[in-house]
């Protein structure tokens, strides 16, 4: 016989060991599927920021350069004409005719003044004119602003210039980092992606640089009524502005010179309007952003996503997905469920298959050493009296008479045991399939009442049949035959020796149903026993000698057989003593 917990100890290691190595390789593949699906949205978030950023640089470049094309003189209220000439197509002395500047209508979009401040610190502005170069003020009426406004506008630039020092500031190259040293100031631990991605930012941010200063440079269209009377400083290009912020305020500066007198001239640019306007402009890349002043000395364009045209950082926030990215979902919790069914599924096949293997190794075991139990007993029979019988041992007729009937006894116990086994087998294997026919129930039991009665008769019971006639039922007679014979024999087994001998077999009408009923008024079932009446080779070698010689086989083959004909065998409590069984057939 199999140990089985030999078996099962074996199974049970191997299946752990493989859900062992299934769930290492999930956790691996879900590992690398979420490594992979971050290093795709931080490529996207990368790719929507640098779109981001030269869309933001392209928008803030003709502002820029709309301001860097001002000449210098245009920030007095009045300056001189040059290059005029009167009808007569003579030329006009330069400084016989004043011209207004075309700042005096009034500041344009994203911008809340235009200033200068001379040598001394006096701050003053075109579009607040004053003293001797006062004149008519022409504005747009789209765009006016009220003079009180512009005033108070003069006043907080004045504060702001005078508290800092824009000339040092200006004298100074613009701030720009060399490629290695940022990559030098990357923190101890970047892996080699981040130092690509930081490096590739640097590229991008000097590119738009380069993109800002050309287009402010070609902005400047030589005029000679709107040249300066001489040359900006050397190592400053001409009209060039320089972005800063003076506190919370962003201006545009830059230096000039007017008949030998250097000047600071720029724009205050008007930061509550300019964010929302940059903002909206991205809305569709990074629904997110944030635009954050640059106000530190050492900003490091690869980290901080600085604009090049101003000191603007831009934090990405969110970065929006497209409906096709959106979409795409990874396949592989699809793919992990599939595999973990499948393995789930074979798991649960295995443990059948070997629950199964295993019960069947259990009952074959249980089935042989029952058969080995049953055969014992016959077979010692037929050699003992036999020899007798054969040595002339019995000279007594009467004596070998009994002998002979004892041997045929065991003759047909032997071949009635066999039978089931065969028929069994049969049934298992499907070849005993049911030959249905139309029957009267009293006629089949008819026809094998003699031998039930005697099968009763062995042990000292009495067969009682009450079937009334004109029952008529679709099965097949001859397994119907064998079902009832087994139902009685057990009944002969397991209820003799009772103080009521008989055994009934009646009839029951339940619906489209007809039962019959084997009962006996022995000792009854428990209801332990109950549960395995109908498992075939239930009964081991301790409980058939405790009981009733058997295998364990008939009921198992009663039941089996009486499905096969489209009915049911099951067991039904009674009151009192005894044990009743119906089969149950289908009527005609």
């Amino acid at each position: 016989m199999i140990r089985s917990w030999r078996v099962w100890l074996l199974v049970s290691a191997c299946l752990l060991l493989a859900l062992s190595g299934v769930v290492w390789l999930s956790v691996v593949a879900l590992r690398l599927d979420r490594a992979d699906r971050s290093s795709r949205e931080s490529a996207t978030r990368e790719e929507n920021v640098r779109l981001a950023l030269w869309r933001l640089d392209s928008d803030l470049m003709p502002l820029v350069a709309r301001e860097s094309a001002v000449v210098a003189e245009a920030y007095l209220p009045l300056f001189p004409a040059r290059g005029i000439v009167d009808p007569s197509r003579g030329a006009v002395r330069d400084g016989t005719y004043w011209l207004a500047s075309p700042l005096r209508s009034g500041p344009p979009d994203h911008v809340l003044l235009h200033f200068q401040m001379d040598s001394a610190g006096e701050v003053s502005s075109p579009q607040v004119p004053s003293g001797a170069f006062a004149a008519p003020e022409r504005r747009a009426p789209d765009a006016e602003v009220p003079p009180e406004e512009l005033r108070r506008r003069l006043e907080v630039v004045t504060s702001l210039l005078q508290a800092s020092d824009l000339r040092r500031t200006l004298s100074g190259a613009p701030q720009a980092l060399a490629r290695q040293d940022q990559e030098a100031r990357m923190p101890l631990g970047t892996t080699t992606t981040d130092r690509a991605q930081a490096s590739k930012n640097v590229s991008e941010f000097f590119a738009r640089s380069r993109s800002a200063r050309q287009a402010a440079r070609q902005s400047v269209v030589p005029n000679a009524a709107w040249q300066a009377p001489e040359p900006p400083p050397p190592g400053e290009a001409p009209g060039e502005m320089r972005a800063l912020w003076l506190g919370e305020s962003l201006v545009l500066v830059r230096r000039a010179r007017i008949h030998g007198e250097e000047y600071v001239q720029g724009c205050w640019l008007d930061w509550g309007t300019l964010r929302p306007w940059l903002l909206e402009r991205v809305r569709d890349l990074l629904p997110g952003a944030v635009l954050e002043p640059a106000k530190g000395g050492g900003e490091e364009p690869g980290e901080g996503r600085l604009l090049a045209a101003l000191p603007l950082r831009l934090v990405p926030g969110a970065v929006a997905q497209d409906a096709g990215s959106s979409g795409a979902l990874s396949s592989l919790p699809l793919v992990l469920t599939v595999a973990w069914s499948g393995v789930a599924l074979a798991g649960i096949a295995v443990v059948a298959l070997l629950v199964g293997v295993v019960a069947l190794s259990e009952r074959r075991g249980a089935f042989v050493s029952a058969v080995t139990h049953e055969l014992r007993t016959p077979l010692t029979t037929f050699r003992m009296y036999t020899e007798m019988l054969a040595a002339g041992m019995v000279p007594d007729e009467n004596r070998r008479r009994e002998y002979f009937d004892i041997l045929h006894r065991e003759a047909e116990r032997l071949s009635h045991l066999v039978e089931n086994v065969l028929a069994y087998a049969r049934i298992e294997r499907g070849r005993s399939p049911a030959k249905l026919e139309r029957v009267d129930v009293r006629a089949v039991v008819e026809r094998m009442e003699a031998r039930l009665r005697e099968r009763a008769a062995q042990v000292g019971l009495t067969l009682c049949v009450e079937l009334p006639s004109g029952v008529m039922v679709l099965t097949d007679p001859a397994a119907v035959e064998q079902v009832l014979f087994n139902l009685v024999d057990n009944a002969a087994k397991y209820a003799a020796n009772t103080e009521d001998p008989r055994v009934h077999l009646e009839l029951e009408r339940r619906g489209r149903a007809v039962g019959l009923a084997v009962r006996d008024h022995g000792p009854g079932i428990s209801s332990v026993e109950a549960r395995k009446l109908f498992e075939p080779f239930s009964k081991s070698v301790q409980a058939a000698a405790r009981s009733a010689p058997g295998v364990g086989l008939g009921l198992a083959l009663c039941r089996r057989l009486a499905r096969s004909m489209r009915g049911d065998l099951r067991h039904e409590r009674v009151a009192g003593r005894g044990a009743r069984f119906v089969l149950w057939l289908p009527v005609a």
